[in-house]
C-alpha cells in the first residue's frame, strides 16, 4: 500500500526533482538558433565533444521581471529599513526603490538577480531540449562583466558551456 506524500503532509509542494536527459553523438560545429519566448539561445561545440557551448541572450521584459521578482523577496527578507515604520503585517511602505537597492547592496542584488537569469534561462533550454548534461555550469563572463553588461529592463547577454552526462 503506498501513501502519497502530499496528503500525508497537509499541504501541496511544488518543488519537483527530475533528471533531464539526452545523448551527444561526437557532434561537432552545430550552430543552432532556438528561439524562446524571453530569449534566444544560439549553440556551438567546443574542442571536448562531451560540452556545448551556449549564447543566450535573455529579452528586457524577462531580466526586468526577474530583477522584480528577486528584489521583493530581498525587501521582505530585509531587516526593518532605519527610518521607515512598517505598517500591520510586517510591509514597509512606500519606501523609493533607489533607496531600498542602496540599503540592500547594488552588488548583492545583481548578484542574485544574474544567477537566476543564468539558471532559469539554461534550465528551461535544457528542459526543453531534453538534454542530459551535468549540474556543472561555466559562465564564461567574469561577474565583474556580466555587472556591468545587466541592467533590468535591458537585453542581457552571456556565454555558457554545459557538460553532457555520459549515457553508459
Amino acid at each position: 500500500m503506498g501513501y502519497d506524500p502530499q496528503k500525508l503532509l497537509g499541504r501541496p509542494t511544488n518543488k519537483y526533482l527530475f533528471t533531464v536527459g539526452a545523448a551527444s553523438s561526437g557532434v561537432k560545429d552545430i550552430e543552432v538558433s532556438s528561439p524562446m519566448e524571453d530569449f534566444t539561445i544560439t549553440t556551438s561545440s567546443v574542442e571536448k565533444t562531451n560540452e556545448l557551448k551556449i549564447s543566450v541572450e535573455v529579452s528586457g521584459i524577462k531580466t526586468q521581471q526577474i530583477f522584480d521578482n528577486v528584489f521583493s523577496k530581498m525587501v521582505a527578507d530585509a531587516q526593518p529599513i532605519p527610518g521607515f515604520r512598517r505598517v500591520k503585517g510586517g510591509k514597509t511602505p512606500n519606501i523609493p526603490r533607489d533607496i531600498l537597492l542602496e540599503i540592500l547592496g547594488p552588488s548583492k542584488v545583481y548578484k542574485q538577480v544574474i544567477d537566476k537569469v543564468i539558471n532559469s534561462t539554461i534550465a528551461e533550454y535544457v528542459v526543453k531540449e531534453g538534454l542530459m548534461v551535468s549540474k556543472e555550469l561555466r559562465v564564461e563572463q567574469s561577474f565583474e562583466d556580466l555587472e556591468e553588461m545587466f541592467e533590468p529592463g535591458d537585453k542581457f547577454r552571456f556565454d555558457a558551456i554545459v557538460q553532457f552526462i555520459d549515457s553508459k
